[in-house]
């Protein structure tokens, strides 16, 4: 290819001919590089499912910053993780295989939709994107490209960025940093369509290997469970009862009549909390994230409005319909013109 573009271009000068080989060198560049990181990544996911370590990292986002203390095993054939709160008011997040509890030392919690943002964020403890990836799940979705970013460090070991860019305004972008020797993930840049950290992830430091038993797991002094499940599939939440009543396949009765594009339902679920039913549907890429909350107001309130912190955006609107009043709200890790469009297109059945 090299030879007829040199032909072209010394002998016969029609730069014009040139054209075509260079798009072709540039699309297999394109595709080799996106080859390349996607090796990577079924490089971080080997080594999420086969690696012990243990460290501290920080989690800024927006202009709040964190210090925890993140421990990952292989328990039993499942991944366990114990996220610890080194600042603030102790908390922790756990995780065993696909469970996931938060640990606080309040005895009270508020699960209403429209009130329950600040309780939601101790979820901003847990690793970044370790869930988003699965080996039937291996290819980036659709709406995002992969790029080779240069080398650089953390936790003081050399590391391979990864960009996830997206293709679309709907969607933010990310930037991973994988450990050359292991392929762990040592940090996670969130970013905006400008190129703008939104929000960070980043171990200061780390030690891999070593064995780990369930003691390693076990909840500190200090926090209490702020949320546990039973096999029966009710929780108990500070002598708050709370049951699912409705499950995936079943009618609940609104719906969002816009999504992104690649953004599909992964979870729906209606739950009484002191006899009020609150919905939640999840949506998801395969990256990001959002849930769509719809509760019934008891009373008529101006309880409209919209929060952002970091990448985590919060957006509530009230749907009046003829007798009753409804509270709509779209909370998670997408831009606020994204969250804004999704609540305005909600709708419940007549």
């Amino acid at each position: 290819m090299k030879q007829v573009k040199g032909f072209f271009g010394v002998l016969v000068c029609m730069i014009f001919f040139q054209s075509l080989p260079v798009a072709a060198e540039t699309v297999n560049a394109a595709e080799a590089e996106q080859i390349a990181a996607a090796q990577w990544l079924q490089k971080m996911i080997k080594a999420i499912k086969t690696e012990s370590y243990q460290g501290r990292s920080i989690f800024h986002n927006g202009n709040r910053m964190m210090s925890l203390k993140v421990i990952h095993g292989i328990i039993d054939g499942e991944q366990w993780d114990r996220v610890v709160h080194l600042s603030g008011e102790p908390a922790e997040v756990l995780r065993k295989g696909d469970k996931i509890s938060c640990l606080h030392p309040e005895s009270t919690v508020e699960l209403s939709a429209g009130k329950s943002v600040e309780k939601n964020e101790l979820q901003a403890a847990k690793i970044p994107l370790l869930n988003a990836f699965s080996d039937d799940q291996l290819a980036i979705p659709e709406r995002y490209q992969l790029r080779m970013g240069r080398e650089g460090r953390v936790a003081g070991r050399t590391v391979q960025l990864i960009n996830i860019i997206p293709v679309d305004r709907a969607r933010y972008g990310y930037q991973l940093g994988l450990d050359k020797a292991t392929g762990l993930l040592l940090k996670t840049v969130m970013l905006n369509r400008k190129g703008k950290a939104l929000e960070v992830f980043e171990f200061v430091d780390i030690a891999i290997g070593g064995p780990l038993s369930k003691d390693d797991f076990a909840p500190g002094k200090g926090v209490k469970w702020l949320e546990t499940a039973d096999p029966e599939g009710s929780e108990e939440v500070a002598g708050t009862s709370l049951r699912e009543v409705t499950g995936s396949n079943q009618k609940i009765g609104w719906a969002a009549k816009w999504l992104p594009q690649g953004f599909n339902l992964a979870e729906n679920s209606v739950r009484n909390i002191d006899g009020i039913n609150v919905n939640a549907q999840v949506y998801s890429d395969g990256l990001a994230a959002f849930t769509i909350f719809m509760e019934k107001l008891k009373h008529v309130e101006n309880i409209e409005g919209s929060k952002q912190r970091g990448a985590t955006v919060a957006l509530s609107r009230r749907l009046a319909k003829p007798n009753d009043h409804y509270l709509v709200t779209v909370v998670g890790e997408v831009p606020m013109e994204t969250a804004m469009q999704v609540a305005a297109s909600v709708v419940k059945d007549q």
